[in-house]
């Protein structure tokens, strides 16, 4: 009988040490220091905005962070030079096992699958062994014409890069400033083609509106901004500070609010969209366009039922609910989707959190009251069962006395 209790005393004690420390967890970041960050920037040959800060950089090197080797690596010189988004086909979508891997002879000579292998051998191997791998963080630079603000974008699971954007998204006034995060359901870097998971982890930095070909001041200044934040944490990580312990007072719940890109549909997408059916005669030129009260409103919701296209006679197309009667779109009229191989449409996301402690998703979040309440209630039937016990005890000692 004392052997029951003392089990279920157990039972409940380990309940609530891990409803009472779990909960507001203050474990320090895992994994070994990183050492190796490669900044990249035109990866699409039209968005100035990382060519501008990488020759910033290269310019006047960065000297705060001095535990970190900090390189730039210009993603597509050739369409760059022809300020283009690629030559043939997007480079941010050929670093998949089959484009990267397949012999010379299946190889197509295109200018961005050479460029990807090229890049690969500088930043990876991305299929090869891990310790073989020379870059530890890419940071990828990209603009848009879509009224993204800044844009955080990581993949679920990457706990450093979660923490690293949290830290980030405070430091420039998260949502208030127009800073978010951006997670795509697709954690394990063998399956994400864009060019920054070629290295143990990948951080790529979104700002717009901004139109192709086009450098803009402030644009630049938003970018450099969450690239120095993400250097500055980095860097206290590297020096030893805990990291989790400061995050925690920015998040105090462990939990950072965030979007979800819907899941890719489309083979070579990293994310699902709201296609549109293109011209007949040109497969980049739409046959529809984005209804007026979308455009700019990125982050906004649309619901089923509500205009979304307008067709060449003037009617218009409500959007049939295809990702759920609500969601969020983002990457509004992005010029860079009207191409046939970067995906054509508009990005759809839903609003979450992700978990400081592991990176991940939080799907069903149980607001505070709810875990107030069930730590009362398991504090409650621990009293309960330490008072049983102890009056089981109580009587086993008197009837052992008495004996």
């Amino acid at each position: 009988m004392i052997i029951n209790y003392h089990r279920k005393v157990h039972f409940w004690l380990t309940t609530f040490l891990f409803v009472s420390v779990a909960l507001p967890i203050a474990a320090s970041l895992s994994g070994q220091p990183i050492r190796n960050v490669v900044i990249v920037g035109g990866t699409h040959g039209n968005e100035y905005t990382g060519v501008w800060c990488i020759k910033a950089i290269e310019n006047s090197p960065l000297k705060d962070f001095p535990s970190l080797e900090i390189s730039t690596l210009l993603g597509n010189p050739q369409a760059h030079l022809e300020n283009k988004r690629f030559i043939h086909s997007d480079l941010n979508r050929e670093f998949t096992e089959d484009k990267l891997t397949v012999g010379e002879e299946g190889l197509p000579l295109t200018v961005e699958s050479l460029r990807a292998r090229e890049v690969d051998m500088i930043l990876g191997p991305k299929f090869g062994s891990e310790r073989h791998r020379t870059t530890d963080v890419v940071v990828d630079l990209h603009s848009t014409t879509a009224n993204m603000g800044t844009t955080l974008i990581i993949p679920e699971g990457d706990v450093i890069m979660a923490q690293a954007a949290a830290y980030v998204m405070h430091k420039c006034g998260g949502q208030n400033g127009e800073v978010r995060s951006l997670l795509h359901s697709m954690p394990k870097r063998e399956h994400r083609p864009n060019l920054s998971s070629t290295a143990r982890h990948g951080f790529t930095v979104e700002v717009g509106p901004v139109p192709q070909g086009v450098l803009r001041h402030d644009a630049v200044e938003k970018t450099q901004l969450a690239v120095s934040y993400f250097l500055e944490f980095l860097q206290m990580r590297n020096s030893g500070q805990d990291m989790m312990a400061l995050l925690q007072k920015f998040y105090p719940n462990n939990r950072v609010p965030c979007f979800r890109s819907a899941p890719a549909k489309r083979e070579g997408e990293i994310s699902g969209k709201i296609t549109w059916p293109s011209d007949p005669e040109n497969p980049n030129f739409p046959a529809v366009m984005v209804h007026k009260s979308l455009q700019d409103r990125d982050f906004h919701i649309i619901r089923k039922g509500e205009p979304l296209f307008i067709t060449l006679d003037g009617s218009t197309i409500n959007y049939d609910g295809s990702h759920g009667d609500e969601v969020y779109l983002i990457f509004v009229n992005e010029g860079g989707y009207y191409y046939k191989s970067s995906g054509t449409g508009i990005g759809v996301a839903v609003a979450s959190e992700f978990s400081l402690e592991d990176g991940k998703l939080i799907e069903h979040v149980l607001p505070l009251s709810a875990q107030q309440n069930s730590l009362q209630h398991v504090r409650s039937e621990i009293r309960l069962v330490v008072k049983e016990s102890l009056a089981e005890l109580f009587t086993r000692s008197i009837i052992s006395s008495q004996i």
